[in-house]
């Protein structure tokens, strides 16, 4: 597969993980700089931003792109885990948004699924490009948070490959040889949420992508993201989401199902009472 990798902002622009693009696709790396320039000339299988911290005058160039070409999947590389920025990124069409560091399966996965929908656009009829009204997630209106430490980035990495695990605060914090104290004051000082808020989110996040397959029960679809009992499960989804699962999963698509905003605005007052 052709691929357009687009660098903005970020520490490690060669990590470790982008081997596994390499070895599977066919890429041009330029800056975002150059997107309106010749260098971006072509057609894509699909169009890759990579950054750590998203800003608005990046953010932008993705509708941008996606109508310029409207066939080609979208994927966010980033370290930002918002849950607002995830479902900005849905709004606007992105594929998928994979949060750095990368594993390889993640990678496999992701490319799986391009690839399939590369060969179902072969029969489809050309795309039309859509306006997106989407509004920018708040938090790319002021400066970037500095990059997470090391043991943060390890944090985040064992969360994405342990999610149907109890990963309490403890358990985190042995991960990154810290006290769990120490662990939760760094963790909201570096990502703006306390650790249970965001893996709540996380889990809730990821719970609604495995739901777009109907084939997989909402009982199956809870012990996979980590709660073992589907009826906490509802009521955690229906407090963050205003909807029961069965409901969303029933609706057109996931996202618009979702109330625009709401997940955010409740998560704060909400989370005391929820542990994952």
């Amino acid at each position: 597969m052709r691929a357009l990798w687009i660098n903005e902002q970020c520490s490690r622009p060669r990590e470790a993980w982008r081997a596994a693009f390499d070895c599977a696709c066919e890429l041009r790396e330029i800056d975002a700089s150059q997107l309106s320039s010749r260098a971006a000339e072509g057609e894509w299988d699909f169009v890759c931003f990579n950054f750590d911290f998203p800003e608005m005058t990046v953010l932008k160039l993705i509708p941008q792109t996606k109508n310029r070409w409207p066939s080609a999947p979208i994927l966010m590389l980033t370290m930002q885990c918002s849950l607002e920025l995830a479902l900005w990124a849905l709004r606007v069409r992105v594929f998928d948004v994979l949060v750095k560091p990368v594993t390889n399966e993640e990678i496999t996965r992701c490319l799986q699924r391009i690839a399939e929908a590369v060969r179902a656009r072969s029969a489809q009829s050309v795309r039309r490009p859509q306006a997106s009204v989407a509004p920018m997630p708040s938090e790319t209106r002021y400066r970037p948070q500095p990059t997470p430490s090391l043991r943060l980035q390890s944090a985040l990495a064992y969360i994405s490959r342990h999610l149907n695990e109890p990963l309490s605060e403890s358990k985190l914090a042995a991960v990154c040889h810290v006290s769990p104290s120490r662990f939760c004051r760094e963790f909201k000082s570096a990502f703006g949420v306390t650790y249970v808020d965001y893996l709540t989110r996380y889990r809730v996040e990821q719970a609604k992508r495995l739901m777009s397959n109907r084939a997989i029960s909402i009982a199956d679809v809870a012990a996979a993201v980590g709660f073992t009992d589907p009826s906490y499960f509802t009521r955690v989804f229906h407090r963050l989401e205003g909807t029961s699962p069965s409901a969303f999963r029933s609706g057109p698509t996931a996202l618009e199902h979702a109330p625009p905003g709401a997940s955010a605005a409740r998560l704060g007052a909400e989370s005391a009472s929820m542990r994952p």
